[in-house]
């Protein structure tokens, strides 16, 4: 069983389906958390909430992790109140307004916002947690990540080069932080159920099929769940996995097996 009592665990976008559930996870294993989120207040409180009712020091915070001032600020605020931080578990994700859509028809201003969410926001979360974990010479980096980092996917190819620079951050940032004990992995859901498949099923017959189609390609003939990606991640945070780093590990039921 893994035991995280007395780890400090900060969770950026726990408002999210993975991200309430990562929150939930990491108490359950007696972590201490930091929520944050930027929107849906009441999803990351449920969380928060939870987390409290099982004993666990626990605050919740609105951040922007698109800005470096932001998060720091957030994370000074954190160190202060809970002594320290040993594992960051990013669930940030970027919102993707248009959906899927070819990228020629896509709306360039929307590309910024979702570089920034699906890579800058680790980038700025790494470099503010990093000094206290090379000063104990222990941490925990995770950030989700998505399979098409690794194999690409159509109709959302910004946000697919977000997870390409995610993952190569991750394992460039191991190199130079492993002597320190500190390691760096990128967790890469496969077709998970959640609010991106349901938006696909109420498109009509299209989408309903498109969802069948992608349940048929999983060699475990399923969907992935929330609990499946917070499993992971826990897993990479625990003493269990100290010599786990620089990798992007799939959670796909087999879709994905590189």
């Amino acid at each position: 069983m893994i035991d995280l009592t007395g780890s400090v665990a900060l969770i950026p976008g726990a408002s999210g389906g993975m991200g309430r559930e990562v929150a939930r996870l990491f108490a359950e294993q007696g972590a201490d958390v930091a929520l944050g989120y930027y929107s849906r207040e009441g999803e990351a409180r449920a969380a928060f909430d939870y987390a409290k009712s099982l004993g666990r020091r626990a605050r919740l915070d609105r951040v922007d992790t698109s800005t470096l001032d932001g998060v720091t600020s957030w994370v000074d605020s954190v160190t202060k109140e809970f002594g320290r931080i040993d594992i960051l578990a990013s669930c940030v994700g970027a919102h993707l307004p248009e959906g899927f859509s070819l990228f020629t028809k896509q709306d360039p201003t929307t590309w910024r916002g979702i570089i920034d969410a699906q890579m800058m926001s680790f980038i700025y979360l790494s470099r503010a947690v990093l000094p206290q974990m090379v000063e104990r010479k222990a941490g925990r980096l995770l950030s989700i990540g998505s399979d098409s980092g690794k194999v690409g996917e159509s109709g959302v190819a910004v946000a697919t080069a977000g997870h390409g620079g995610l993952i190569a951050f991750a394992k460039a940032i191991s190199l130079e932080v492993g002597r320190f004990g500190i390691t760096a992995n990128i967790v890469c859901p496969g077709p998970t159920e959640g609010p991106t498949l349901d938006n696909l099923r109420n498109q009509g017959t299209t989408g309903s099929k498109i969802v069948e189609e992608l349940t048929k390609r999983v060699p475990m003939k399923r969907l992935g769940t929330s609990r499946d990606i917070a499993a992971m991640m826990v897993f990479l945070a625990s003493k269990e996995a100290g010599y786990v780093t620089g990798q992007a590990l799939s959670v796909s039921g087999g879709l994905v097996m590189n």
